[in-house]
């Protein structure tokens, strides 16, 4: 079963079929041909287990959160802000997309919203500036990536869906890595500006800063109220969802009055559109995932690392490589969904802390939204900047491995992720 089921599975991406596609009918194929008999009733039940979850719930409500964020002028004013404050370093237009995907990730818990949001702005300011289109198109996409890991985070959520780790401390755990690595990204885009003789923008003194963190207050307030409820438990991930979607509404329509009534259709009809294609894939992985588990998948895979390895840092090092090679081909969500059960039982063999570990492995499915072939992020930045993969690649490494490297200093330096979740949980 477990050939039918990965051979199918391969030959439907090769084909360019959708992922939650690929999954469904690769786990259609197996129950059908397979050597094991499973009713077929078995298919829609385990999908629909799958969705049936409450933490799940927190996806839509920060998917329309951010919706209404990019409609609603928060996202514009947040922009505005960090270009007061780093708008005048050279490339100070690449520093400023890198901020505010930093501000905004502390809002909307998606990379895709980041890209979306901040480089429709960016994106085309960055060329007008004279900026490579494939430099804007790997710089906003390597800033997007850390929408997941400053919380709040969805691809947090579903880990703690599926495994019951606390969603509070990885939320915690996210913080210092993310700022790390929107230094890092920051370093690398001052050594391009160097090179290539870009200049920032005229500073403007102290004046322009404070004006636009007056007109930006609303929306800073947003990651404060979203990440202190959950840390001090007023409300769970799920209810900090619901939060950030009511609190962006009033500030979007009350206080900044940049939608009406009318603008509001069409806000939550796009935001149930990307609902809907995550939680169908999450739901076709229902499926493929249980397959693997019935047919003991997860357990053979740790014993044949066990019985290749005993070394707990090796260990860490081929679950890691096996996460960025899953993540060339799938959907960072639907890498997830399939991998964490295969390896989460591989951490508690080695007696990893679950939250250190469980970081870790987020951090690298993130980390596939940017590797081609099946990179989402990039899509999305080259399509707004429209160029090819070609000259995105040129400028895309450096980003990429000042990123890895960081995703591998947390791995085997605990403590970086640690301190912050046992600082406020003990």
């Amino acid at each position: 079963m477990l050939l039918i089921l990965g051979v199918a599975f391969f030959l439907g991406l090769a084909l360019g079929m959708p992922v939650a596609f690929a999954m469904g009918v690769s786990a259609l194929l197996a129950l059908t041909l397979g050597d094991s008999f499973y009713p077929l009733e078995v298919l829609p039940q385990r999908m629909f287990v799958m969705v049936d979850s409450f933490p799940l719930l927190a996806i839509p409500f920060f998917i329309l959160a951010g919706e209404i964020m990019e409609r609603g002028g928060i996202s514009a004013r947040l922009i505005g802000f960090a270009h007061s404050l780093v708008g005048h370093l050279r490339g100070g237009l690449a520093h400023v997309s890198i901020v505010s995907s930093m501000i905004f990730a502390g809002i909307s818990g998606s990379s895709v919203a980041d890209a979306t949001a901040v480089g429709s702005i960016m994106q085309p300011a960055m060329i007008r500036k004279g900026f490579p289109r494939g430099f804007t198109a790997a710089v906003q996409a390597c800033a997007a990536s850390i929408g997941p890991i400053i919380p709040p985070s969805i691809i947090m959520i579903i880990y703690g869906s599926i495994t019951g780790v606390s969603i509070g401390q990885l939320f915690l755990a996210g913080v210092i890595p993310g700022l790390a690595i929107g230094m890092a990204l920051m370093g690398i885009t001052y050594l391009f500006a160097v090179r290539r003789g870009w200049q920032g923008e005229p500073w403007g003194g102290f004046a322009p800063i404070l004006r636009s963190m007056r007109a930006a207050l609303w929306a800073l307030i947003a990651p404060v109220i979203i990440i202190g409820g959950i840390v001090f438990g007023v409300f769970t991930a799920t209810e900090a969802g619901v939060v950030a979607v009511v609190y962006a509404w009033v500030i979007a329509m009350f206080v900044y009055r940049e939608i009406g009534w009318r603008d509001l259709y069409a806000i939550i009809l796009r935001a149930a559109l990307v609902t809907a294609s995550v939680m169908l894939i999450i739901a076709a992985a229902g499926i493929f995932g249980w397959l693997l588990a019935v047919e003991r998948a997860p357990q053979d895979a740790a014993a044949a690392i066990g019985e290749f390895t005993r070394d707990p840092a090796i260990v860490m090092l081929l679950a890691l490589l096996l996460v960025l090679l899953v993540g060339c081909f799938v959907d960072v969500t639907a890498a997830a969904i399939m991998m964490i059960p295969v390896l989460y039982p591989l951490g508690q063999q080695f007696g990893f802390d679950p939250v250190h570990y469980a970081f870790v492995l987020c951090l690298g499915f993130v980390i596939g939204g940017l590797t081609p072939p099946v990179g989402i992020l990039l899509f999305v930045t080259m399509t707004i900047a429209q160029t090819s993969m070609r000259e995105t690649l040129v400028f895309l490494w450096p980003f990429l491995l000042a990123i890895l490297a960081i995703l591998f200093a947390l791995a085997y330096f605990p403590a970086l992720v640690l301190f912050l979740p046992r600082l406020v949980f003990g």
